[in-house]
């Protein structure tokens, strides 16, 4: 399995939370994520994600003229999303200790048949 299969269901955790620090736009939540090493496949990607969120209720968009004269669309977190993200953060902790309980476990028991 690689690396983007595994962040694949994290995607909207990471999305929100990078939204819970100030509203951004498609690309430059694409490029933080990347700057993460959490890399989408095509610049498409990060749509379908903010649009599920905005359908979720969990963002909402507005549109911005840019200096240039080209209109841009932000996605700014709700409280809603707000809320939503916390119990996603979480969730992973207590999934990210599950698993870290696990493999401790499986290592001190290799060799013991």
């Amino acid at each position: 399995m690689n690396r983007t299969s595994l962040i694949k269901g994290h995607l909207e955790m990471c999305v929100l939370s990078i939204l819970s620090t100030k509203k951004s736009y498609g690309y430059e939540i694409m490029k933080k994520l990347e700057n993460h090493r959490l890399e989408l496949k095509g610049v498409g990607s990060i749509y379908p994600i903010l649009t599920k969120l905005k359908e979720s209720e969990l963002v909402e968009d507005s549109r911005e003229l840019t200096e240039s004269g080209k209109m841009r669309v932000y996605y700014e977190i709700n409280d809603r999303g707000r809320k939503v993200l916390r119990q996603k953060i979480d969730e992973w902790m207590e999934l990210q200790k599950d698993i870290r309980s696990l493999l401790e476990s499986g290592s001190e028991g290799e060799g013991a048949e």
